[in-house]
């Protein structure tokens, strides 16, 4: 993670050297974000998360709080996770709202 430039405080997450963090996103306390995960401008993450490897957060996604997304399993466009939610490894997000008939 780079260093911040003087004068604007530092950062209360861990991004490892190998992520991409876009800015500004929404910073909170404690979350961690892992090899070649990429947060995308706009995001919205909560306190004390874990993006894992290869995560690709989209601009609008919107995450709760404590919520643990493993590797490879990218939020799309709209995903909305509430607090306390686990996404195992490579799981996809569907967008749609009804299956197909």
């Amino acid at each position: 993670m780079p260093a911040a430039p003087e004068g604007v405080p530092k950062p209360e997450y861990f991004a490892h050297e190998s992520a991409y963090v876009d800015q500004p996103w929404l910073d909170r306390r404690g979350t961690k974000i892992w090899h070649f995960a990429h947060v995308l401008k706009g995001a919205t993450i909560g306190e004390n998360c874990v993006i894992g490897q290869n995560v690709v957060i989209a601009s609008s996604a919107v995450i709760g709080n404590g919520v643990k997304i493993q590797n490879t399993s990218p939020c799309t466009t709209a995903s909305v996770l509430e607090d306390g939610v686990f996404c195992g490894p490579s799981m996809v997000f569907n967008q749609r709202h009804q299956p197909a008939k």
